[in-house]
Order: structure tokens, then sequence, then C-alpha cells
């Protein structure tokens, strides 16, 4: 796994990233285990801070054989930012900025400081008046089914030791669960 050499970080047209922001992120060449049963290489871009325990997790991801649909940037042409298109292609992504929905916050993927794995096994699920709301809508969390991130799986167990949050020890309480989802807030 390497960095990807000049290769120039897309901004978010939608968004003005700050400079201090954008130069911050590094692309990623990744190598990972498909659900096709062979490796495949793609990229993901992350925040320069992150970069060794991201690879870390790819390296330990394919060593384990634990499938993942795609590997890829956000500003890729087929998804031009969109977080819905990202997660119904099932594409595992990092560096996308872009707000908390229904806030003016950046997110942690706005700062590179977060990724998402296989969002069709791992759904985000938020909560309203009682009611679970799945994206993507086609998506359905089953522990047993390959790709799905569990509590107890060597990749969270990993993350969680190098101080990273993952979004499916969310409760409902807090109005969301986020099984994809793998951030750092601090380092």
């Amino acid at each position: 796994m390497k960095l990807t050499k000049n290769v120039p970080i897309k901004p978010n047209p939608e968004f003005n990233c700050p400079p201090e922001i954008l130069n911050q992120q590094v692309a990623l060449s990744v190598q990972y285990f498909g659900f096709d049963g062979i490796n495949h290489f793609g990229v993901i871009e992350v925040n320069h801070s992150v970069v060794d325990e991201v690879k870390q997790f790819f390296v330990l991801a394919n060593q384990l054989k634990f499938p993942i649909e795609k590997v890829s940037v956000a500003s890729d042409i087929p998804y031009k930012w969109n977080d819905e298109q990202l997660m119904r292609a099932n594409v595992s992504s990092g560096f996308n900025y872009r707000l908390v929905a229904g806030t003016d916050n950046i997110s942690m993927h706005g700062q590179g400081l977060a990724f998402d794995i296989n969002p069709r096994q791992n759904p985000y699920i938020r909560y309203e008046n009682g009611r679970a709301i799945v994206a993507p809508k086609e998506a359905v969390w089953n522990s047993s089914n390959p790709g799905t991130i569990t509590n107890n799986h060597p990749l969270v167990q990993y993350m969680t030791e190098k101080g990273w949050e993952w979004g499916g020890n969310w409760t409902i309480e807090s109005g969301r669960i986020d099984y994809q989802h793998f951030q750092k807030n601090k380092f």
C-alpha cells in the first residue's frame, strides 16, 4: 500500500473547502479482498494524520479476507461528492467535504478523519419519532452476512484500540447508529 503521489485532491464544488483542510488530505492506494474472492486496488482519501492506521485497517481486512465491495474517492464521476450515491453503490470511501446532515457543522468526513465500509451491509440508521430510517434504503444489517461489521469483529477491535470510534456502537438514544462509519476524534 502506498500514498498516491501527484494526485491532487479535488474539492467539493458545492462547498468551499478551506485550503488548510484540503492540503491535509492524502490519496492512499489500498488493496482489498472483494466479494468475488479476488484482490482489488482502490484509492481512499484521508487526513495525513491517520494514514498509517487506515492503511493498517486495509492490511488487516485483506489478511482476514473481509470482503469489501469497492474502494473509491468521493469525487469520482459516478458519485460527484454525493453521499447517497456513494452508499447506493456500496462504495467504501473517506474524505468528502460536507456538512453533518441537518446541521451547519463540517462532518468528520469533511476533515478526512472518517471513512465508511460497505454501506449496504453496514447501513446508517437514524431515528425520527421512534421510526428507523435506513440509508441506503435497500441496506440490511445482518451480522452473519459477509462484509458486515460487528462490535466484536477484529477490524472494530483494531480501530478502537487505536482510538477510533465505530458508529455501530452508537445507540438509538443518540438518534443514530452508523455501522459503516469509523472516525478519529483526536490524534
